[in-house]
């Protein structure tokens, strides 16, 4: 019995679904009626057993229906570098790419000021996938999974609208791993034929312009020409004091000290939820030490200090939000840049009779020959893995491994739960779902 889908035929979110289903062999349909799109509850995957809302479950959903395909990859650390990728997507580079492409489309007017900046952020996302793809065919493991399909079809609006030759031509590992993908029968048999955009936004208008010129050029020959040989300083001095006017105006608007202090806000409020975050989840599974990813401080390591200060803060029961809390709780805390990984590890006092805080975050460096580069106090060690493209070192890509060996060696220590199961060989999946 099919399952019907409930989305817009057109969305690149609802391709990631359908490619999935391809793959897994899962006959998926999408309603001609569709009534829920009038009240905004899409999408949704109607099943024999249930609904499934949201366009990443959905898609997970599918993944791991059919295990054989390994579209969730073929064990557990996989799985886990296909959700970073998938996470890395949705944050990274769809976020920028829909405030360039949307108002493309007629969505919604474009704010200038938003383009740029959307502008640098998918450079930056597009430099990190290049890197990656330098030394791999595809984006995890050796074959199609869904980091590739969910990469792809963000990517796909972006190559038809906005994406042009020379925004292109950095990238040509994305670009190699993009034709690859989009070559695909599965891929194919939902996306059709993707038509690479040639000229940038605005490209069309340049041909007027040059044929409103032409007139110009027959009307030139006139006696009047010695006059205007006299007024052309006048135009060049004229030109000049606008340059000095616009030089003027341009560094208030992009201050870089305001810029950082924003970056901090931004940096204090999310280490704040996620120490509260950590709080919970430590005092439900009974875990004395945590490792886990943050965004925000972009592999900055003195960012990343600030956020582990935000995290370790005493909660204010009375404040309406609450922020940090988990001081009492060892961590470390990792956060990818386009140059480094930079880590950050946290031993309570009380607990530093346990465990050294320093060999802690050394054993985990080693992994890829990072170093600790600065050793805050006893309790809080600060290190970084620089990215290394000739050795396939890449800050997203170590981040799954290397949280993994500081989770051994809490393991080595008798500070981090045994897994009494053998699933780490194990394919990724539930056996909810069935095969």
């Amino acid at each position: 019995m099919p399952m019907k889908l409930y989305a817009h035929p057109g969305n690149y979110k609802t391709h990631k679904a359908l490619i999935a289903a391809k793959y897994v062999g899962l006959d998926v349909t999408t309603p001609g009626d569709q009534s829920a799109a009038s009240t905004g509850k899409i999408p949704v995957l109607e099943t024999p057993q249930g609904c499934i809302f949201s366009s990443v479950a959905i898609a997970r959903y599918i993944s791991r229906i059919n295990r054989q395909v390994a579209l969730y990859g073929q064990n557990l650390l996989e799985g886990g570098m296909i959700d970073s990728w998938i996470e890395f997507c949705t944050h990274e580079l769809e976020v920028p790419l829909c405030t360039w492409v949307l108002p493309k489309m007629g969505v919604f007017e474009e704010v200038p000021e938003a383009t740029a900046c959307a502008k640098e952020d998918v450079n930056r996302a597009l430099t990190v996938l290049n890197n990656h793809l330098l030394h791999n065919t595809y984006m995890v493991g050796h074959t199609i999974t869904l980091a590739d399909i969910s990469v792809c079809c963000a990517l796909v609006d972006g190559m038809k609208l906005v994406l042009d030759e020379e925004f292109r031509k950095p990238y040509g590992n994305v670009m190699r791993w993009f034709s690859l993908c989009t070559a695909q029968p599965e891929f194919a048999s939902v996306l059709g034929t993707v038509a690479l955009c040639s000229k940038g936004g605005g490209a069309a208008a340049a041909p007027k312009k040059g044929k409103e010129a032409a007139p110009k050029k027959e009307a030139a020959p006139k006696k009047e020409a010695a006059p205007k040989k006299e007024a052309a300083p006048k135009k060049e001095a004229a030109k000049k004091e606008d340059k000095k006017d616009a030089k003027q105006e341009a560094p208030a608007a992009e201050d870089p000290e305001e810029l950082r202090k924003k970056k901090l806000k931004k940096v204090i409020k999310e280490g704040g939820k996620r120490g509260v975050e950590i709080e919970g989840a430590a005092d439900m599974g009974g875990l004395q030490f945590f490792c886990t990813a943050v965004a925000e401080p972009d592999g900055d390591l003195e960012m990343l200090e600030k956020s582990m200060q935000a995290m370790n803060e005493k909660s204010d029961p009375t404040e309406e939000e609450r922020k940090g809390g988990s001081g009492h709780i060892g961590k470390m805390i990792f956060s990818c840049g386009t140059e480094q990984l930079a880590v950050c590890a946290y031993v309570p006092e009380e607990k530093l009779g346990e465990l050294n805080c320093k060999e802690w975050l050394e054993k985990a460096l080693s992994l890829f020959k990072g170093t600790v580069t600065k050793e805050v106090s006893k309790s809080v060690c600060v290190g970084c893995v620089k990215a290394d493209g000739d050795n396939n070192i890449f800050p997203l890509k170590i981040r799954e491994p290397m949280i993994l060996e500081a989770n051994n060696f809490l393991r080595s220590k008798g500070l981090f739960p045994e897994d009494n199961d053998d699933s780490d060989e194990m394919v990724f999946g539930d056996d909810d779902f069935p095969s």
